[in-house]
């Protein structure tokens, strides 16, 4: 399949384009940094980011002063986002391709209307149509792939991981929203070990350390007063999350990267970061390079720690 690669203004040797699914049904802006004085006879890891209509310049820009500073190798990076003329309209469909099963009350209130879950189509085109089209036009190393996913995005990663590992050799998943469907995720995480007794992948976790009740609860009442508009919306969903329970994500993610420990699994490199001070939306920049430096980095020969509070691992 050709594909009609347009250069990005502002951004060096960095191009996008837009590929129809037949799987999904939908179209995606599909987004390619290429190592500067890309060399054709050499292949190179592929880094994929979700949400890339938000997330690629950023992670690009990571990904290459870290490696100007040795800490990870050049790397194709690619972000998978969809067209649209405002950041809102490009990322409408992320609930559809991010959600692994039927969104229930919670999910709908926190992620606005409901629709059909579309977890197993989009693994499908990234495995059966994005991939291949991608190893035919830049020189991809087939075997050596990273996922970088955040809140939805991450919750899609984790699902991944649990139920087609290898798709993707390493996983980095910012404040993943593993509270889907009452923490659905113990069930897929039993599943996978029920039927397995390895897990070959390296994978990093990360949270910001105020997504706890206390400090969710305090930021949704203060955006309930500093916008009228939205008042309403968010003193129901704090009503509703006051009785059934606040997603606390700084505290399920070390509890799953704790259990995926304690399963011993021969292949699985782990390691967890919980950054203080930070929330929802200022801890993903951050973990995506820590991320990074723990995924391509040289603590896997050892299995250190990133730091003496985070959970070491296989």
């Amino acid at each position: 399949m050709s594909i009609h690669a347009i250069p990005m203004n502002g951004l060096f040797d960095a191009e996008y384009f837009d590929i129809k699914s037949n799987i999904v049904n939908d179209t995606f802006r599909i987004f390619v940094g290429k190592p500067s004085g890309m060399r054709t006879e050499s292949f190179y890891p592929a880094i994929f980011s979700l949400d890339g209509n938000a997330s690629f310049a950023s992670l690009l820009s990571t990904q290459r002063m870290l490696t100007m500073g040795g800490e990870v190798p050049e790397a194709i990076v690619v972000g998978i986002g969809y067209p649209g003329e405002t950041l809102g309209e490009a990322m409408a469909s992320r609930n559809r391709d991010y959600a692994p099963s039927e969104p229930g009350e919670s999910e709908i209130r926190a992620l606005g209307a409901a629709s059909k879950p579309g977890s197993e189509e989009f693994l499908r085109f990234i495995r059966e149509e994005l991939k291949p089209l991608l190893i035919e036009h830049y020189p991809i190393k087939v075997s050596d792939s990273t996922l970088i996913g955040v809140s939805l995005g991450g919750l899609f990663g984790v699902w991944t991981l649990l139920t087609a590992p290898d798709t993707f050799n390493r996983y980095i998943v910012a404040s993943p929203a593993i509270w889907w469907r009452n923490q659905q995720v113990w069930q897929w995480e039993e599943a996978y070990a029920s039927r397995h007794n390895d897990l070959d992948a390296v994978v990093f976790m990360g949270a910001g350390a105020l997504e706890v009740t206390e400090h969710l609860r305090a930021d949704a009442l203060s955006i309930a007063d500093k916008n009228p508009m939205l008042k309403d919306h968010v003193n129901s969903m704090v009503n509703w999350n006051d009785e059934h329970g606040w997603p606390e994500v700084a505290k399920l993610v070390p509890a799953l990267v704790s259990k995926l420990t304690a399963r011993d699994y021969p292949s699985l490199c782990i390691d967890h970061k919980i950054m203080s001070d930070e929330n929802h939306m200022s801890a993903p920049p951050g973990l995506s390079s820590r991320g990074l430096r723990y995924v391509f980095g040289e603590r896997l020969a050892d299995n250190k720690s990133l730091n003496a509070d985070t959970a070491g691992a296989h």
